[in-house]
């Protein structure tokens, strides 16, 4: 399903049970037992509210700096192996069109087949793992005969460095998760934010079942874009790999592919 249908449904599905919650407990349970104190029940509330506050922000922190990361390292691994390419330019001519051949080859892997891979499964390929090893081994194993070979080698080897860094970090960020004990702890926490307020003794009346369907819908709204968050590689909001495709676009362009 479309992630924007699928939110509307979860939103309108907790709007309506919060409103059937509210009418079968104004209709159903003696007043006496559902009217607090109203300058102690604010009081309670505004403390619950805080603290579920709490619990979203370092829920929001727990997925979004993942997501964050893989991004960031995304776009530092395809930017790196474009200045590799462009480094290899200045090597002897079989070192550089093996070296360019093998950046090339890694990125159509690593933006395609490997990305769908990580969407499904969370976690890399041996294929892509293979390729970028076997680059930085054939870096390492040129030798340069002249000083612009030297220093273009330099480069070449800080750069493919710098690319398998990122990729580290980023497929090691491919199964980051909520921690466990907070998605129970967000849901009851959730639950309690609406029912408390059925304690307020509120008549039933239509501005009073709007609140309630207004509360319930933003509530489930903000664990719905934290369950779409989570997975930096899946769901609604995952990291594309628009960076290597650009990266692999560019290259393929100036080698004439």
């Amino acid at each position: 399903m479309n992630t924007l249908l699928a939110g509307i449904a979860v939103v309108l599905a907790a709007a309506f049970a919060s409103v059937i919650g509210f009418t079968v407990v104004s209709r159903w349970v003696p007043r006496r037992w559902r009217v607090a104190d109203g300058d102690a029940a604010s009081t309670v509330y505004s403390t619950i509210a805080m603290v579920y506050a709490i619990l979203i922000a370092i829920a929001a922190i727990a997925v979004w700096e993942p997501r964050s990361d893989v991004g960031g390292n995304t776009e530092t691994e395809a930017s790196s192996l474009v200045e590799a390419y462009w480094s290899a330019n200045r090597l002897a001519p079989p070192d550089r069109d093996d070296v360019q051949q093998r950046i090339v080859g890694y990125l159509q892997v690593a933006g395609g087949s490997e990305w769908d891979h990580l969407r499904t499964a969370h976690s890399g390929t041996m294929t892509a793992e293979n390729l970028s090893t076997e680059l930085r081994e054939r870096v390492d194993a040129i030798r340069p005969a002249t000083e612009t070979e030297q220093a273009a080698h330099q480069m070449l080897a800080g750069q493919v460095s710098a690319a398998a860094t990122a990729r580290r970090a980023r497929i090691g960020d491919a199964d980051a998760r909520m921690p466990a004990p907070l998605w129970p702890i967000l849901l009851g926490g959730g639950l309690v934010s609406v029912a408390f307020l059925y304690l307020f003794g509120l008549r039933r009346t239509v501005p009073n079942g709007l609140m309630f369907a207004t509360l319930g819908g933003m509530v489930a709204l903000m664990l719905f874009v934290l369950y779409q968050v989570e997975l930096p590689y899946s769901r609604g909001f995952a990291v594309d790999p628009d960076a290597l495709r650009a990266a692999l676009e560019t290259l393929r362009g100036s080698a004439g592919l």
